[in-house]
């Protein structure tokens, strides 16, 4: 079993966790266009979430420390997911627990559509999404994969 998880609701007093994510240029080489966020920006992001019903950001934690950021943005015909994972705790399995984790709170809320974008050169995250059901669908832009992963609203029925 991977390590003990709790995905939890960001909130305001997550800001600095967040912004210390967002300025690390490893943690930011595989998000949007690769560059890390302002401490400006990244309070603009961190409030647009907290106040955006189409968003829902969610801090990772074990033994109560911050580990990592789980994302979730409604599209139009999907949920958008994302993860970060703070570089101290990469190559413990956490990019499994949060993906896990993360999928199974919004399946519990009627989700059951969902994407990812990875960029081809992150072999560990393709590697943890496909885990999950996530296929290749498209390129976009110079290495840039989206994944989807689409979940029955009904039960299939066993072959007869």
């Amino acid at each position: 079993m991977g390590p003990s998880l709790l995905l939890t609701p960001m909130t305001e007093a997550d800001a600095d966790f967040v912004a210390r994510l967002a300025a690390d240029e490893r943690v930011m080489a595989h998000v949007g266009d690769g560059s890390t966020w302002s401490p400006e920006h990244t309070a603009q992001r961190v409030e647009h979430a907290l106040s955006s019903p189409e968003i829902s950001w969610f801090i990772a934690r074990r033994e109560n420390s911050p580990v990592g950021l789980f994302t979730a943005t409604e599209r139009r015909h999907a949920t958008e997911i994302g993860y970060w994972i703070a570089p101290e705790c990469w190559g413990q399995g956490l990019a499994k627990a949060i993906v896990s984790e993360g999928l199974a709170q919004l399946q519990e809320t009627g989700r059951s559509a969902f994407i990812a974008r990875a960029d081809a050169s992150n072999i560990a995250s393709l590697k943890v999404l496909a885990r999950y059901g996530f296929i290749a669908q498209a390129k976009e832009g110079p290495g840039l994969i989206t994944l989807t992963r689409v979940l029955p609203t009904v039960p299939v029925p066993p072959a007869s």
